[in-house]
């Protein structure tokens, strides 16, 4: 095991295990709803596009624990089981989601109506429409912003430990390496969109990142991978240290990104992604928020949309030397992508739309306290004590050194010459009687 394996080794108890447990970085998940403001308008034909504007913020603190970890040696892998919970903050948001209403589209209704156009036949699709005209559904409804928007599931993850290149990166999810609801067979013939293995949860990367390399972070709820570029090396504004600063592809929701996913039938227009099949086939559609980097068409269907770079881009700044992040933010669009059958024409004003619903921003804005302290203590501390220390005793030497040289080259003492004194030599007598007999000298 090497000396930076040492020092970045997970065990029971530790601080990186207690880390991996017990994440005490401050996450937070910022919701914004679109309110249709001129449904009724635009139904009756007044008006040509429909008017949005944005609700929110409402904000939750994401609360990330990974129970049950395991650490198997020989593999050098190490498993446990992630969850997500959250917790609305009303003081941080824009009212409590109880007392906020807005109109958006029908969700249930253009969900029913475009799986029905993508699984059923014309007659099938007609016998659809007049169930669904008999109950009187509306193509948009009234609605509260509340409730939990991450379903709880018992999920399992892998991490790989003993590669150093790609320690702390996914091997599997699940227990599989790739997503299967995007196509995911084998590592063999996977694709950058359905690839678990090799990517980023974030939470951590490995130590002396290589300036320059690209990171893929992969988001479980937004069934993908996403590509972040290097951007620049700076000082990072919350901490001081020196950081990696990447943001999102431009290209990440484009058709023609390597991250793009194999599409051949239905196919999304371009800057939006298609995630139906991990969201039992609803028509969800994921794309940067306010149609940010999205056809043209399907914008000048909407008034209201005002994409921002700096408010609505995504970056993640990262600390190289230790591979700790020290803030990040993802923002995601969630959007309804409606398809229509001839044969049930209820959705006929929304054909070929795509219709925004809410976006997202997960985001923190740096590490925690006792990360900090860590970073600055190893990065920031540590080297300069280090090199005074070894200054000190470099000087210490030269000075001990020096002062004995001096003392050889001109003794302050004088070598006094040996006096010599006689050496008894005793004989033995008869009985018991000795003589002292002196025979000779020796120096003193």
């Amino acid at each position: 095991m090497t000396k930076e394996y040492k020092y970045m080794d997970i065990r029971e108890g530790s601080f990186l295990y207690n880390m991996w447990a017990n994440p005490t970085y401050e996450m937070f998940s910022e919701m914004w709803v679109f309110n249709y403001t001129n449904a009724q308008e635009f139904l009756s034909g007044a008006d040509k596009v429909l008017k949005l504007n944005e609700v929110g913020p409402f904000t939750f603190q994401e609360m990330r624990t990974n129970e049950n970890i395991r650490i198997d040696r020989e593999k050098g892998v190490m498993t446990m089981n992630p969850r997500l919970n959250l917790k609305f903050l009303v003081d941080k948001s824009v009212a409590d989601t109880h007392n906020v209403t807005v109109k958006i589209p029908n969700i249930a209704l253009i969900a029913m109506s475009t799986l029905a156009a993508d699984k059923l036949g014309y007659f099938a699709n007609a016998g659809a429409y007049y169930s669904m005209s008999a109950l009187g559904s509306k193509l948009f409804k009234d609605l509260s912003v509340e409730g939990n928007f991450y379903s709880q599931k018992n999920e399992t993850s892998e991490v790989e430990l003993a590669n150093v290149t790609r320690r702390y990166s996914l091997n599997s999810w699940d227990n599989t390496s790739g997503l299967l609801e995007q196509g995911f067979t084998d590592l063999e013939t996977s694709t950058p969109c359905n690839r678990i293995k090799g990517s980023f949860e974030g939470l951590m990367l490995p130590a002396h990142y290589p300036k320059g390399k690209n990171i893929t972070i992969f988001r479980k709820q937004a069934c993908r991978n996403y590509p972040f570029s290097f951007i620049t090396e700076s000082k990072s504004e919350s901490t001081g240290l020196n950081s990696y600063l990447y943001t999102m592809d431009p290209t990440a929701f484009s058709s023609t990104s390597p991250f793009a996913c194999n599409c051949s039938d239905g196919c999304p227009p371009e800057g939006f992604v298609d995630v139906s099949n991990c969201y039992y086939g609803f028509p969800i559609s994921l794309s940067k928020p306010h149609m940010m980097d999205t056809d043209p068409v399907q914008q000048s269907y909407f008034s209201g949309m005002k994409p921002d770079p700096k408010k609505h881009g995504s970056h993640f700044e990262l600390e190289p030397t230790i591979g700790a992040p020290l803030s990040f933010s993802i923002k995601i669009q969630i959007n309804l992508a409606v398809r229509m059958n001839e044969g049930n024409p209820i959705t006929a004003p929304f054909k070929d739309k795509v219709l925004p619903i809410m976006w997202f921003a997960l985001y923190c804005n740096q590490p925690p306290s006792e990360v900090t302290s860590l970073l600055r203590l190893r990065l920031l501390y540590a080297p300069p004590l280090i090199v005074t220390l070894e200054v000190i005793l470099i000087i210490v030497g030269l000075v001990l050194a020096a002062q004995g040289l001096h003392r050889i080259w001109k003794p302050k003492y004088k070598i006094i010459p040996p006096k010599e004194m006689p050496v008894p030599i005793v004989r033995r007598k008869s009985g018991n009687d000795f003589v002292v007999v002196y025979k000779r000298f020796l120096p003193l």
